[in-house]
């Protein structure tokens, strides 16, 4: 049987930790479900768009890159109106807006980016192919902050996990760990303790970030834990 975990939000998450944004922390603690909000405060037409979006506007596309897309053109293919969510999007998560510019001028002075983790980015302006001058490279050092970050995480939650499982002495394969995903093939007696073990590793994540990085982590990190014969028919498992 394969077991898959996913970290939740995992690119969500770590923006907000990193921008120190208030209103995408709150969202978490509470328990709200950011996308439905997100839906209705921004005049979109799906809880789906809205996700979607979300997971886009965390590395800053351009309201001509959303018209232009056809994920979003659907909805609209006016460049105006996608400024306008972006508008509506970063005046709501003004932390996560504050903390971009933040980094666009270290990338401006040609400072180094640098992350909780003890990662580092040298992010360059580039020219415009166009007129030959120098931009911004927004969507480039927005992302790379938060995926190397998360990368470090799921590392963690990786270790932990392996050496749960090599404690417990439970015979299985780690198969594949792509981005926010571990899956892992194992006999089906020992289902049930593997999906208990991963529940256990994001239980006190946030404590191992702090012992391997000496760094406190406020955001709640959280899993989604999925049980099935393959990879396509797969069903969610909660805890115990």
């Amino acid at each position: 049987m394969l077991v898959a975990c996913d970290a939740s939000q995992l690119e969500w998450r770590t923006g907000v930790e990193l921008s120190g944004d208030q209103v995408g922390l709150a969202e978490i603690v509470e328990g709200q479900d950011t996308h439905s909000l997100n839906q209705d405060a921004f005049d979109l037409p799906s809880r789906l768009i809205a996700k979607i979006y979300l997971f886009r506007t965390i590395f800053r596309g351009s309201g001509y890159a959303f018209a232009n897309d056809p994920a979003f053109s659907h909805v609209s293919n006016k460049p105006s109106f996608w400024d306008n969510v972006g508008e509506k999007f970063y005046k709501k998560y003004y932390g996560l807006n504050q903390w971009h510019h933040d980094l666009a001028r270290l990338v401006t002075a040609g400072e180094t980016i640098r992350g909780p983790t003890g990662r580092e980015w040298q992010v360059d302006m580039v020219r415009d192919k166009r007129t030959g001058e120098l931009k911004l490279p927004w969507t480039v050092f927005t992302n790379y902050p938060v995926q190397g970050t998360g990368a470090d995480v799921m590392l963690i939650a990786r270790l932990s996990f392996r050496r749960r499982l090599k404690a417990a002495g439970i015979p299985a394969l780690l198969v594949s760990t792509v981005h926010d995903s571990i899956v892992v093939d194992v006999p089906r007696m020992y289902v049930d303790a593997v999906v208990a073990l991963f529940y256990e590793v994001f239980d006190d994540l946030i404590e191992n970030i702090k012992r391997c990085f000496g760094y406190t982590w406020k955001t709640p990190l959280a899993c989604e834990v999925k049980v099935g014969m393959n990879l396509k028919d797969m069903v969610k498992v909660d805890r115990s």
